[in-house]
């Protein structure tokens, strides 16, 4: 008896792909298994890297191209490129394999029995298929070509990860890939979490949008940098504005600007940041708590410059049970507010000083990093979010943008004396709104 031949992949050519999730390399695949091409869309250098973020979408031209409502791939193909668009290394990869398999033809005449009344499973069967016919092979290979050591997969799809191990896939990290339903595909996606075991949390009730689910790519984005030893810690800047550049009427008072959602995503940013750092004008002025208080996940740990140990002693981060604070400062701070500070529970660090005498911000990061804190989410004030910038250790942008016009304090002072940083800009920024807020997010580039 004839064996059959092991299926393998040969990659035909691979290109330059520049695209609004960032810029890839799009490797084109034939193969001796079917007579379909299958590509890969490729982010940075994967060739024996670990953890490698990695979307295996299988097509659905309805979904994909036509914006149908009627599943969620289209959904899902954009929020997993957007994600492995904004990491190091990551993989796409696009099999064309229809319809859970079955072929455009059948998936259209499949929908046609769903509007009669039967389910996508239901229907599938009704027809002479099995209710998911795709075939995992050939992303396996194309793995394998690209010489990917293990994987941290995106995928609601248990059966996926279970077929990919069987292959012989490392798989480090499942990352859910939930898109939020709506009233025409509530039940396909029902179905596929009762009938096809995928891994969904569906709530019965209205449909209700998860209105910061455009910060997950960021959030995996986190991830992937403290899963890296070794590197200075990642800086996210983060804070919130009018629409004339004012973060506060008066530098000595408090003034709240976002809206509840824009706060709402505050505190779920601070809660997968290891460290939120502010100057210590911030809290002499606002008395914050710097914690997390309007989303689910732990508090950051609070980190404070204070050149001079000006730090109140009536503060809240000192007195109502906050995680006790990091106070970097300099050679210069008196040694009785060291003391004074220490015994009310702050941790005290000198660094290295600025020849203007300010806590050197490079010298800062180093420490934090040795402290094991590899994410650090900076808010302010205005002359610490002017100091990162000018020292060029902004890693990413986002930047709540209210529609109020006070005239206030600029959240960035003059850079009249840094030349370069005109060039500063967010690289392929996207815009999100959150209630009566504009959200503006990206990573820094320095031209």
């Amino acid at each position: 008896m004839k064996l059959k031949a092991k299926p393998v992949v040969n990659n035909v050519v691979h290109t330059r792909i520049p695209s609004r999730y960032g810029a890839f390399v799009l490797y084109y695949y034939t193969n001796s298994l079917d007579n379909k091409e299958h590509i890969a869309l490729v982010k940075g250098n994967v060739r024996d890297a670990t953890g490698v973020l990695v979307r295996i979408h299988s097509e659905c031209l309805t979904g994909d191209v036509l914006g149908s409502s009627r599943c969620d791939c289209g959904d899902q193909l954009q929020l997993s490129l957007s994600a492995i668009g904004q990491v190091e290394c990551g993989i796409f990869i696009y099999l064309r394999q229809e319809g859970r398999g079955i072929g455009l033809l059948q998936k259209l005449k499949a929908y046609n029995l769903q509007d009669q009344g039967l389910d996508t499973v239901e229907a599938n069967l009704h027809l002479g298929h099995r209710a998911d016919e795709r075939d995992y092979r050939l992303a396996v290979l194309i793995l394998q070509d690209l010489g990917v050591r293990s994987v941290r997969l995106m995928t609601n799809n248990p059966q996926k990860i279970a077929e990919l191990t069987d292959l012989g896939i490392a798989i480090e990290e499942r990352i859910p890939l939930e898109i939020d339903y709506t009233e025409d595909n509530k039940r396909y996606l029902r179905v596929k979490a009762e009938k096809m075991a995928h891994l969904l949390s569906l709530l019965d009730g209205p449909p209700k949008a998860d209105e910061m689910a455009f910060i997950l790519p960021f959030i995996e984005l986190l991830k992937e940098h403290r899963a890296r030893d070794g590197r200075r810690p990642f800086v996210t800047l983060s804070y919130a504005q009018s629409l004339d550049g004012s973060i506060a009427v008066q530098s000595s008072k408090s003034f709240p600007l976002s809206c509840e959602k824009s706060l709402e995503l505050t505190h779920l940013l601070r809660s997968r940041h290891d460290a939120l750092l502010v100057g210590v004008n911030t809290v002499i002025s606002d008395d914050p708590q710097l914690n997390v208080r309007y989303a689910e996940g732990a508090s950051p740990q609070p980190v404070i410059l204070d050149s001079f140990l000006n730090f109140p002693e009536g503060s809240r981060l000192l007195n109502d049970g906050c995680r006790p604070p990091i106070i970097l400062t300099t050679d210069q701070a008196p040694e009785e507010n060291r003391r004074r500070l220490i015994d009310q529970g702050a941790r005290i660090f000198t660094v290295r000083k600025t020849p203007e005498g300010r806590v050197d911000l490079a010298a800062a990061l180093d420490l934090l990093n040795a402290l094991k804190l590899s994410t650090v989410m900076v808010e302010g004030g205005a002359k610490i979010i002017t100091e990162f910038l000018k020292a060029r250790l902004v890693d990413y942008c986002i930047i709540t943008i209210v529609p109020q016009i006070i005239g206030g304090v600029r959240a960035v002072e003059d850079l009249a004396d840094t030349p370069q940083l005109p060039l500063l800009s967010i690289t392929g920024c996207r815009y999100h709104a959150l209630d009566t807020d504009i959200i503006a997010f990206g990573p820094l580039s320095w031209g």
